[in-house]
C-alpha cells in the first residue's frame, strides 16, 4: 500500500468526549443549579508519508469552524516498520453554560 502525500477528506471519527461539570449554590428559597459542558471530537487520518502529518499539523486549518469553536493538530508516527504516519484532528466546540432552579423541598 502506498502512503499518502497529502490529506484527503474529513479523517476518520475516533472519540467524542463530553466534559459536564454541574455544581449547586442555595440562594433564599432556590437552589441554582450550574452545568457546564464542553464536547470534543477527534479526527485521524492514516496511512500519511511523515512530511504530509507534519505540514498539516504545521498549518493548523480552523477552516470551515464555527465561532468559538477551535481545532488542534498533532502527527505521530503510526506505523514504524511501514514507515507510516497519521494526522490527529482534535476539536473543541464552546462550553456551553446553563443555570436552572429547584425549590426547597
Amino acid at each position: 500500500m502506498a502512503l499518502a502525500n497529502s490529506i484527503v477528506g474529513s479523517g476518520i471519527l475516533t472519540g467524542v468526549t463530553n466534559n459536564i461539570r454541574v455544581w449547586r449554590f442555595f440562594g433564599f428559597s432556590l437552589i441554582y443549579v450550574n452545568k457546564e459542558s464542553t464536547k470534543e471530537e477527534t479526527f485521524e487520518w492514516v496511512a500519511l508519508t511523515q512530511a504530509a502529518a507534519q505540514d498539516a499539523a504545521d498549518a493548523a486549518s480552523q477552516a470551515g469552524l464555527a465561532a468559538g469553536v477551535v481545532a488542534s493538530y498533532s502527527a505521530a508516527e503510526d506505523q514504524r516498520v511501514v514507515g507510516s504516519y497519521k494526522l490527529i484532528k482534535t476539536i473543541t466546540y464552546a462550553t456551553v453554560f446553563t443555570q436552572t432552579t429547584e425549590e426547597y423541598s
